[in-house]
């Protein structure tokens, strides 16, 4: 069964890739219409929607000051080669956000309200048949029906100062780019995958009680500080994100990050780009990887692991148009990223990780809003775990991912994927695995 399962998954994608595709939109369906509005171009409500305007009254609503954006998202991936066994598997994410300009809807001047929620259900491929950490997936986490935002937005001095509070997720503002949102894996999708594992670091679909502000210096430069509770007992299932207790005993989390956005204002005539350099700090408590109290190894003692106040990891980004096909104002064209995070060796089971990648707009002469986009990661095993005598030696897992995407209507897209992980595990006596799937998605 799973045998044949593989051979169709294989089959399909393969036909699929003779085909062209879209861009995906970020699994956060507000972020999902921003990216469409802001990027893609349409703007006619009939067009941008599965469900169109509602017979002009979507468009009616958002007068008002309401607007709803909701979508769906699914991936059915196999591996035909490599991991402890072959197999296939589904899951899908659906995503729904209300947003109420509190400017038109009550008079507020420069507020909004957000509140969002999703669908989650499905199986983990990574998990189930490969055993990897670069999770193959980025749709996977927390199957059930659950609450996710649920905050704030203000704008002051003429927006040169945004803030938002209530119930906020990290890593839709700090360690992110809409660039991520290109690629299946979960690697760097939404955010370079090292830092939640490394320490609490709230992701869609997890949200916590926090505050981030942005403060706009230029046109070209922002930095972005936010302050939130670390509390990773309010991500659990049994809660659904209704969990809204300020529990502090396991310390609070602070982010800052600083962004240099050149050419990427409207007026703007040269190629836009993002450098960005931030940092997380969670100041609870956390356990040695290697050390006893002591400082001999936990492993041969049996003693307590070593306990350290406060944990952080430092991460970068930088993309850079290099190439447009048009002239300014159109996103045509070569963009080279990369991404790289790294933290102590002594507290993060991946104290370094990098990736690059290339993502091209248009390669396919008439399919102007195609998407074609490489991506390779590495992170790196801490030392600290392969020095203990009782784990296996965890060097290093890397991936290789080729995606093409399609718009097959303006709310509907298909993506053939690739995938190739080395080393899975960081080297358990895995074979290296071979990924091959599709994702499909609609906005309505």
């Amino acid at each position: 069964m799973r045998k044949s399962a593989v051979k169709a998954i294989s089959v399909l994608s393969a036909a699929f890739m003779m085909i062209t595709f879209l861009p995906v939109p970020p699994a956060n369906a507000y972020m999902a219409e921003k990216y469409f509005k802001n990027h893609m171009g349409y703007d006619n409500e009939e067009e941008k929607y599965m469900f169109g305007g509602w017979d002009g009254k979507r468009e009616e609503l958002e007068h008002k000051g309401v607007t709803f954006q909701g979508t769906f998202t699914c991936d059915i991936l196999g591996n035909p080669v490599g991991g402890y066994e072959q197999g296939a598997r589904y899951d899908h994410s659906m995503g729904w956000d209300v947003n109420f300009d509190l400017e038109k809807f009550a008079g507020m001047k420069g507020t909004q309200f957000h509140i969002s929620g999703l669908w989650r259900a499905g199986q983990n491929l990574s998990s189930a048949t490969i055993n990897n950490a670069l999770v193959a997936s980025s749709i996977y986490g927390h199957e059930q029906f659950r609450l996710y935002g649920l905050y704030l937005e203000q704008d002051l001095f003429e927006k040169k100062l945004n803030i938002r509070i209530g119930r906020l997720g990290t890593g839709d503002d700090f360690a992110s780019s809409p660039l991520y949102w290109t690629y299946v894996s979960n690697a760097v999708d939404g955010n370079p995958i090292s830092i939640p594992i490394n320490l609490f670091f709230p992701t869609y679909p997890t949200a916590v009680w926090g505050a981030r502000a942005k403060v706009n210096y230029t046109k070209e430069f922002y930095s972005l500080t936010g302050i939130y509770n670390g509390d990773d007992r309010v991500q659990r299932d049994s809660a659904y994100g209704l969990d809204f207790s300020m529990r502090l005993k396991k310390g609070v989390a602070f982010a800052q990050e600083f962004c240099y956005a050149p050419n990427t204002a409207k007026e703007a005539e040269g190629l836009p780009g993002h450098y960005k350099a931030g940092i997380y700090y969670h100041g609870g408590t956390f356990r040695d990887l290697y050390s006893d109290i002591n400082g001999n190894s936990a492993a041969l003692t049996n003693l307590d692991r070593q306990k350290h106040i406060g944990n952080y990891n430092i991460y970068f980004h930088a993309d850079q148009m290099v190439y447009r096909e048009h002239g300014p104002g159109t996103d045509q064209g070569l963009i080279p990223l990369a991404a790289a995070a790294i933290g102590p060796s002594n507290m993060n089971q991946f104290p370094f990780f990098i990736m690059g990648g290339l993502i091209y707009k248009g390669v396919v002469p008439g399919r102007d809003d195609d998407t074609t986009a490489f991506e390779v990661v590495y992170t790196k095993y801490s030392e600290d775990i392969t020095h203990s005598e009782f784990v296996d030696q965890q060097k290093y897992e890397m991936m290789l991912e080729f995606t093409h995407k399609v718009m097959i209507t303006p709310w509907m897209f298909l993506q053939p994927d690739i995938q190739y992980i080395i080393n899975p595990k960081g080297g358990n006596n895995l074979k290296d695995a071979l990924v091959i799937g599709t994702r499909f998605g609609v906005t309505f």
